[in-house]
């Protein structure tokens, strides 16, 4: 009886493997152009360096006492088109290198701010 119901029990597990093989979702997988691959990292990097700016406790001061959310701007700056980060990214290339002066940290947060007001995050602007 215990060898029968065994059988019987395999037979219906194997059937429900069978039937459900189907429904089991794949990955899904392309090849991607050495160009996507290198514009992929491009982005990161260029991503990285802006947090990395933002992630200055002179900056942040700045953007708290504009009432932005430095969190909330970090992670704007991942959605940025690739032409906003190229833009954004200029501006900081044109700092000193040996540090960020007030001058500067202004003009950082002035970028960020417009690029907030763009994306409808901050209605910074339109209170004025």
């Amino acid at each position: 009886m215990f060898r029968l119901f065994s059988k019987q029990l395999f037979v219906v597990a194997m059937t429900l493997c069978l039937v459900t093989l189907p429904l089991i979702q794949t990955a899904a997988a392309a090849i991607i152009s050495t160009e996507t691959a290198i514009e992929l990292t491009d982005r990161v990097a260029q991503v990285d360096r802006i947090n990395a700016v933002l992630a200055r406790e002179s900056v942040q001061d700045a953007l708290i006492r504009m009432g932005v959310d430095p969190v909330n701007a970090m992670a704007r700056v991942d959605v940025l088109t690739n032409q906003e980060l190229q833009t954004l990214e200029q501006q900081l290339d044109k700092l000193p290198a040996g540090g960020v002066g007030v001058v500067e940290v202004v003009g950082i947060v002035a970028i960020v701010l417009v690029i907030l007001e763009l994306l409808h995050v901050t209605n910074f602007f339109s209170e004025f």
